[in-house]
């Protein structure tokens, strides 16, 4: 009895060797998780051995690999074998493209505009470095989407096109044509934290992984020292967010990264309950139903004037009717003037303390807001 038994442990204990020995993809798991691999962050993540790095890009449901990139050290000449199911890119990468400009700001933030030789677009990047390269001709502009200047973008040879993941987006055309595309979807992360973290990719594909480390750690620290200021506050106001484009009301589900960031703010955003990490498109009905009696009302703006309640009840003479319009509680970013969209993914403890400022002032006496105002 006791020789069946220990046969039988032996044949579990094998299968299970077996099992973990071997991956669906046909990866060797003797990967380790790196040093750089997020840990709030779900849209990526980064194992190593001895001979290489493994970055893999994952889809929305948090399980799927949708692209496997094999990182080899260029300056290391023995032959690697590498597995046949993924991309080898040569680290670290020495040109880039970026067509988003949240990637201009990770780069800057790491020291790495000078790598870049092309952008889609050079309009509202925040940095001097990158004007006076562009000026120089140094930075390309090659276009956007179906509009991309292919001819120009192969004669750049860059060694990594970042691109942005986003619904109905086709990068077939830069894949054909033997460029390496490198998805960035930091804009979909629900976690405030998260969206930072994605500058750990940028630090191993870059060679800036201690780098990358330290300003992430830096931003993680002072985001939850912030958040501990508001942990035992007994108010929590009310919060609605956006407003109406083309007839109907654009506004954040209850568990995206706004949603997080208010209730980390001591506030509590009145669509919290709501499941939905992406937009939810609803009638002005809808909104003002449940908004009307918000005590704050933050919204984004894009204007080249200064942006008044006068504009806004221009807009829709219907906004008069909610509370925190009423009692002057709105608080506003005019991304023209302010780097929104482009340095606020690497700067969600300084939003953070913006919020702070204005749901509970007291807890940051003296504070001056950098991305949002309270509307005159």
């Amino acid at each position: 009895m006791k020789i069946r038994l220990l046969s039988i442990f032996t044949l579990i204990l094998s299968c299970f060797w077996i099992s973990c020995s071997h991956h669906p993809h046909g990866e060797n798991t003797s990967n380790k998780i790196s040093s750089s691999n997020p840990k709030l962050a779900a849209g990526f993540r980064i194992t190593e051995n001895e001979s290489y790095r493994v970055l893999e890009m994952i889809s929305g449901d948090g399980v799927t690999v949708s692209e496997r990139f094999y990182l080899i050290n260029r300056d290391i000449n023995a032959e690697t074998k590498i597995p046949e199911n993924g991309k080898i890119i040569q680290v670290p990468v020495k040109t880039m493209v970026c067509l988003s400009a949240t990637q201009i700001a990770f780069a800057d933030a790491l020291g790495l505009i000078d790598r870049i030789v092309g952008v889609a677009s050079p309009d509202y990047v925040v940095s001097a470095q990158f004007s006076h390269r562009l000026m120089d001709g140094k930075i390309k502009e090659i276009g956007i989407s179906d509009h991309f200047k292919l001819e120009q973008l192969i004669q750049l040879s860059p060694e990594a096109v970042l691109v942005t993941t986003q619904q109905g987006q086709n990068y077939e055309t830069l894949r054909n044509a033997g460029l390496t595309v490198v998805p960035m979807a930091e804009h979909l992360e629900n976690d405030p934290l998260g969206r930072a973290e994605w500058i750990k990719c940028f630090g191993v594909l870059f060679g800036k992984e201690r780098e990358a480390i330290q300003v992430f750690d830096s931003i993680s620290l002072e985001y939850n020292r912030l958040k501990a200021l508001t942990d035992d506050v007994a108010y929590r106001p009310t919060v609605l967010s956006g407003k109406q484009y083309g007839g109907f009301w654009n506004l954040p589900g209850g568990k995206s990264y706004l949603s997080k960031m208010i209730a980390d703010a001591g506030a509590t955003y009145i669509w919290a309950k709501n499941e939905e990490t992406g937009s939810l498109m609803l009638d002005f009905e809808t909104v003002y139903d449940r908004g009307i009696d918000a005590d704050y009302w933050r919204f984004l703006v894009y204007s080249k004037d200064e942006f008044t309640t006068r504009h806004l009840i221009g807009e829709d003479a219907r906004y008069a009717g909610f509370k925190a319009f009423k009692e002057r509680k709105m608080l506003y970013c005019n991304t023209f003037s302010k780097p929104y969209f482009q340095k606020g993914p690497l700067e969600p403890q300084i939003l953070l303390a913006d919020y702070i400022s204005v749901f509970h002032p007291e807890l940051l006496p003296g504070y001056s807001r950098h991305y949002y105002s309270i509307l005159e």
